[in-house]
């Protein structure tokens, strides 16, 4: 397969950073600027308009596929840095000896280990159904229409959940976007959801999971009124894994954006009769 446009870029930022001698890296963080620069630098038609989609669009599908073999090579891998300093949009990592590919998915999802629960779309009306189309936007509006995660909480998760209400989908924050935000109630009290959602050709990423959780629960802290008794974020995740089969993940809380994640219970839901636009 032909290297994507956004290969050069990469290489073209690394080499600007790497010092040959010491093997190392004068500064690990790539920032909006310096994606600009490079794909000015790069010269193959990529736009600079929109250089914040830039860690995203590699890492929606397959990124050993756009990542640089001169820079894994040298070591090196990458990681999501929003947030990280002023304008962050990746950073450059040190690989972990004997792995073979720069990424490798932490999130793979195995059918064997993971049982099925059915839930009806009956209640969905025909005309939202037939507005239906792929992408994170309608999985998380089918999610909060059928209660996957209600369902999910009652039939998979060992938390004892009391209430759960859904919030809102697409809750954009400073450093990341939660793609769908629920409040469950358990005998502790109350807590928020941050659930990811990801097409059937989409991978999970471990921090992008993280930080939409750890910012939302940023967020919560800084707001008085009714979230103020909040005990937490709970990230979850919701990935399409088959026709009108939605594997749902819970992890257990983060304390920090760059923590890493925790399986808590997983479960697929499955909508009967099939929903379009998933799967």
């Amino acid at each position: 397969m032909a290297p994507s446009k956004k290969t050069a870029v990469i290489e073209w930022v690394f080499n600007n950073k790497y010092d040959a001698a010491s093997g190392e890296l004068s500064d690990e963080v790539v920032t909006f600027d310096q994606l600009e620069e490079a794909i000015v630098a790069a010269g193959n038609g990529l736009k600079t308009t929109n250089p914040a989609n830039f860690w995203k669009d590699i890492t929606r599908h397959d990124p050993n596929r756009s990542w640089p073999s001169s820079v894994f090579e040298k070591g090196y891998t990458g990681s999501d840095a929003i947030g990280v300093a002023d304008r962050a949009c990746f950073k450059f990592v040190k690989a972990p000896a004997g792995q073979v590919t720069p990424f490798v998915n932490q999130l793979a999802f195995d059918r064997e280990r993971v049982a099925t629960h059915v839930v009806q779309s009956l209640s969905m009306p025909l005309a939202m159904k037939a507005l239906g189309r792929s992408g994170e936007n309608w999985i998380a509006q089918v999610a909060a229409q059928l209660g996957v995660i209600e369902t999910f909480l009652a039939v998979f998760s060992p938390r004892e959940a009391l209430e759960v209400s859904f919030l809102q989908t697409g809750v954009k924050m400073r450093n990341g976007e939660v793609d769908a935000a629920f409040s469950v109630t358990d005998e502790v009290g109350q807590w928020l959801i941050a659930a990811e959602a990801k097409g059937r050709s989409e991978n999970l990423h471990e921090a992008q999971i993280a930080r939409a959780a750890h910012q939302l629960n940023e967020d919560v802290r800084n707001r008085a009124g009714s979230l103020e008794h909040v005990l937490g974020v709970i990230p979850f995740a919701m990935k399409v894994v088959g026709r009108s089969e939605i594997w749902v993940v819970e992890f257990a809380p983060v304390e920090s954006a760059d923590s890493a994640l925790t399986i808590v219970a997983e479960g697929i839901v499955k909508l009967e009769p099939a929903v379009a636009g998933i799967g």
